[in-house]
């Protein structure tokens, strides 16, 4: 009996420790080992694909191609690689059906989507998300701006509140020394009318020192000339800080894009934007609260040539044009930067100041909900 009793804790307590590593460690079971899976991509910066003239995909590289690789290696399974025939990764249609690499996988045509799948909550609801691929931003591209010279250089060299400051400690140094000459005669601290300083003399004064050119220190008291040599070296600093940046500001051509930010866009009612048709660049941009990604996206929503199914369909309005810019992911923006601005002399494309559009986002490969291989490619 009591071997009996040891018999069946020791069985229960394997049993515990079992499903204890199953948790903490997954199964080791490969259930992809010598299955072939179908796999569904499209012709996107992270994968590109060559089709030849039926459209089947005869070559691919980039990083998710080296990571089909390996997993194919790791976990010991073949692929057959197909183009989606919509190169998207899938806009839900009004009667609920998917287009697209979600299309392909919800009608079983495929086993693994090799897209980026940025996760939302429409998505979550058709397809499984697995195998973290990393993240990333997204930026706004324009065309490279024509150089030009700014007429307001001489502002320009800082900003308005330093200008402010400058205006503002000049007014504040000067009723300093009219209250210090005030104050001095009232207490009759043997200083006459003669020595008295007028707010016009103190101002005349400090403007001279300014623009280098100097005047007499009238100035008998030792509060007063400490406060103005003060303000000597302070506007000596200042003044030739001023005039190197200056010569710099006025000596290069200026080259700012009309369109910097979302802001920008929203104001220039002319320009359009082009994206990929069902990107997360796209989805962000409608479910935005902000007021400036509002407009933008109802003037998407009403331009007939706005969404695209390639990039090079993106990009070369932006190209050929002067009122389009595209919203891309920041690296395929920069890869297109290194493309378009090497193969000539001038520089065709500039990101706009605004990079970081929408928020920094988690991608995930793409499966089926049923699919038994989550678990296999999470864990690679």
């Amino acid at each position: 009996m009591t071997l009996t009793i040891k018999v069946i804790a020791l069985t229960y307590y394997l049993l515990v420790m079992e499903s204890f590593v199953h948790t903490i460690y997954g199964s080791k079971i490969n259930n992809l080992q010598g299955k072939n899976l179908r796999v569904v991509t499209g012709n996107f910066p992270v994968i590109p694909i060559v089709l030849n003239s039926s459209g089947h995909i005869v070559g691919h590289s980039g990083l998710l191609s080296n990571q089909l690789l390996y997993l194919s290696a790791k976990l010991n399974f073949t692929f057959d690689i197909f183009a989606s025939r919509e190169n998207t990764n899938g806009v839900k249609q009004k009667n609920g059906t998917w287009n697209g690499i979600i299309g392909h996988i919800l009608r079983g045509e495929a086993d693994l989507g090799l897209v980026p799948f940025a996760i939302t909550l429409e998505r979550y609801e058709a397809i499984e998300f697995s195998g973290r691929i990393g993240g990333d931003g997204s930026g706004i591209l324009v065309k490279y701006p024509d150089p030009s010279v700014s007429f307001t250089g001489a502002f320009d060299v800082f900003s308005i509140g330093m200008w402010i400051g400058w205006i503002v400690s000049g007014l504040v140094i000067v009723v300093i020394s009219i209250s210090l000459a005030y104050v001095t005669k009232r207490q009759s601290f043997g200083v006459g009318e003669h020595d008295a300083i007028r707010a016009g003399t103190f101002a005349w004064y400090l403007f001279g020192t300014m623009v280098s050119q100097g005047d007499y220190c009238r100035f008998r008291q030792s509060s007063q000339k400490l406060l103005a040599a003060t303000w000597c070296l302070i506007a000596f600093v200042f003044v030739n800080v001023y005039n190197s940046t200056l010569t710099s500001y006025m000596s290069v051509t200026y080259q700012r894009p009309i369109i910097n930010s979302m802001s920008d866009l929203a104001a220039n009612p002319s320009y359009k934007m082009t994206l990929f048709t069902g990107s997360i660049q796209e989805i962000d941009l409608h479910l935005s609260n902000n007021e400036a990604y509002k407009i933008v996206a109802d003037r998407v929503k009403k331009c007939s040539d706005c969404n695209k199914f390639s990039i090079t369909d993106i990009v070369t309005p932006v190209l050929e044009k002067d009122n389009y810019v595209a919203l891309l992911p920041i690296s395929t923006s920069i890869s297109l930067l290194h493309k378009y601005n090497s193969e000539r002399i001038k520089c065709r494309l500039a990101m706009a100041y605004q990079k970081q559009v929408q928020s920094w986002k988690p991608m995930f490969l793409g499966v089926p909900k049923s699919s038994p291989y989550i678990e296999e490619i999470n864990r690679e």
